[in-house]
């Protein structure tokens, strides 16, 4: 016959897992690195967070102020489109060469960093629809009769952004040229005025407002034609954009109808004429 203590004790085990089988289990949080994807609903009554993910050193479209606050016409709107989806959005200053990386790693929710849109990186992000479009341009010394062909640059040292389309660019065209990649804007301009560099390739826009129209650029000049996306847009791409994770689709669906509004509205144009005497946005092709 069975101990009655033992009986006892065994029955108490028995009942205490058929009672533990019944308990609903608790849903584990997640951790911050891995927070519910940036496209979800936000909770009732509170806003949508966003942290966003930009290279500040590519004035007028990013760079920081006096009191290190990311600012910029991409930072405008991307604001006005935070505004649109109600969304609360903080920035955060990232290296160019890892800004996809970082958004794919979870670092931030989206990029607003003056991001061509290319099929390479179709693959690895999400973009939105064209946030704004400019050409590409070369700049040396003012007066300099260098060529801007692959001839006319041959055995010259060419200074680019690390991560860039234009490095990109430079390397596939002009392999007979010294490519010297820089981690900022700010250094491939540094290096050119210690004549470190012959010449240097960059976003159109941004080498005439971050260094030409500056003291630091006095002396210099554009070097030969712009070149468009058109000259190759598999690798010139075909505008900026904004970009998310590839997951976060119904992220990039609420920022391109904020897009349209504030392009409906005039909001965007009311931004574009605070940094530019042109439309930034280019043809609606």
């Amino acid at each position: 016959m069975m101990n009655r203590k033992l009986a006892m004790f065994s029955t108490s085990i028995l009942a205490a897992a058929m009672l533990l089988a019944c308990t609903p289990k608790k849903e584990a949080k997640p951790t911050d690195g891995a927070t519910a994807a940036a496209g979800t609903t936000a909770p009732a009554g509170e806003k949508r967070q966003l942290k966003i993910g930009s290279d500040a050193t590519y004035a007028p479209f990013e760079s920081t102020n006096p009191s290190g606050e990311i600012v910029g016409f991409d930072v405008d709107i991307a604001k006005e489109l935070c505004a649109e989806i109600k969304a609360e959005c903080t920035f955060v200053n990232q290296d160019f060469d890892g800004i996809i990386a970082g958004l794919n790693a979870k670092k931030y929710d989206m990029i607003v960093s003056s991001l061509s849109i290319t099929p390479a990186r179709k693959l690895e992000v999400r973009f939105t629809d064209k946030i704004w479009d400019a050409p590409n341009r070369f700049a040396a010394k003012a007066g300099s009769t260098l060529q801007t062909t692959p001839e006319g640059l041959k055995g010259k040292t060419v200074g680019v952004q690390m991560g860039t389309i234009q490095e990109t660019y430079i390397k596939k065209y002009y392999p007979d040229s010294k490519v010297k990649s820089y981690k900022t804007v700010e250094g491939v301009y540094n290096d050119l005025t210690a004549n470190r560099t012959d010449v240097i390739f960059v976003d159109g826009v941004t080498v005439v407002d971050g260094f030409l129209n500056k003291p630091a650029g006095k002396g210099f000049a554009q070097l030969g034609a712009d070149v468009p996306a058109a000259a190759d847009t598999a690798i010139l791409g075909e505008g900026t954009g904004f970009a998310v994770r590839k997951e976060d689709e119904a992220l990039a669906n609420d920022l391109n109808k904020a897009f349209d509004t504030i392009r409906k509205n005039g909001k965007y144009k009311e931004i574009n004429d605070k940094y530019f005497k042109f439309d930034i946005y280019g043809s609606s092709k």
